[in-house]
């Protein structure tokens, strides 16, 4: 039986659709019932209709990441998955986008601004430091600084516009960097003079994992783990969102990896962080046929400063607990909305 980590493919909620699947495919759910051992009380308590949900260290590659696992059934074919998946899906939970767009060139970043209502984090924006109030490298650091500095006494209209310039110059770097070498072109948070967070390193040792799953979905995984290399074998969604959290605002970057078969649907999503409070985030949706069914999973995976701290292993096990009711409602609400989905088309 193969161990694996949840954060290596299906960090956050499994799901399995009913409707009967492919006779003849290959690959059937038991590489993650296996994966993650699962036990057989556990899938019959998933047969009778119950959300399971997992935490713990096992599931976690470093001391700044927590994640969790979810598995639940659903009554919906993978056709409705297929006809679901469509480029303006981003698999973050809507409640938390204020702003969004899928990005075919580089204009696509106009809608990238701050409003009046984030007035006040545009003014500790104008005077930015290295901390963990945001995630820059000392590159882009250095940059706004003298981008920003001589904004500070301006009028609300010029700091808000002026702000928004420099964040949406900050999201074309980082864009441009990341489709040249992937994980690699993302440089590294500057905490201070002697400490630099790797996010890149954080999500490469995520998706690493993948590699676990290398003899059922080649193609994906080294996609997945070596972007832009084997780039042509997938569907590529790139975007940026403007997101609350901790209710402040913030901006990402997203890249999404989608491979459609006949068997199976594949999907990654991946965020990176110009703000702050989560340095990444790593989503992954798997459907592959099990049993009399096809199997949807769906993973998350986020890595956060806080949590490499005395209070983040104080609140950890809190953390853990509310990660697993997230992850459920999570997937009591994908139930519903696929099953809807399916009984319309």
């Amino acid at each position: 039986m193969r161990h694996v980590r949840a954060a290596s493919f299906i960090a956050c909620a499994l799901v399995v659709a009913l409707t009967p699947g492919p006779a003849w495919s290959e690959v059937t759910a038991d590489v993650f019932i296996e994966g993650l051992d699962v036990s057989a009380e556990d899938v019959e308590r998933l047969e009778n209709g119950d959300v399971l949900a997992f935490s713990g260290a096992d599931y976690e590659n470093t001391d700044r990441e927590l994640a969790a696992d979810s598995m639940i059934l659903v009554d919906a074919d993978l056709a409705t998955v297929h006809a679901a998946l469509v480029e303006e899906t981003t698999v973050l939970p809507g409640k938390l986008i204020i702003e969004s767009a899928v990005i075919h060139d580089e204009s696509d970043f106009s809608g990238v601004a701050f409003t009046a209502d984030d007035i006040e984090e545009v003014d500790k924006l104008l005077r930015l430091k290295p901390g963990k109030d945001y995630n820059f490298s000392e590159r882009e650091y250095s940059r706004l600084s003298v981008e920003l500095a001589s904004y500070r006494k301006s009028d609300e209209t010029t700091r808000l516009a002026a702000a928004s310039d420099a964040i949406r110059g900050v999201l074309i770097d980082r864009y441009r960097r990341y489709r040249a070498s992937g994980l690699q072109g993302i440089e590294g948070y500057k905490r201070s003079k002697r400490k630099t967070i790797d996010v890149g390193h954080e999500l490469q040792l995520t998706t690493d994992a993948f590699e676990a799953f290398d003899d059922e979905f080649p193609e994906f995984v080294r996609t997945a783990v070596a972007y832009p290399e084997g780039a042509e074998c997938c569907e590529h969604y790139f975007r940026w969102l403007k997101v609350k959290i901790a209710k402040r605002p913030t901006f990402a970057l997203a890249h999404t990896i989608v491979q459609r078969t006949d068997e199976f649907v594949l999907l990654n999503e991946r965020h990176f962080y110009v703000g702050h409070s989560l340095n990444s985030a790593q989503i992954t949706l798997a459907w592959v046929p099990f049993a009399d069914g096809t199997y949807l999973g769906l993973g998350v995976s986020a890595n956060a400063d806080i949590l490499d701290s005395t209070l983040g292993r104080i609140l950890r096990p809190v953390g853990r607990k509310k990660a697993e009711e997230m992850v459920s409602d999570a997937m009591i609400e994908i139930r519903s909305d696929l099953q809807s989905l399916s009984q319309d088309r």
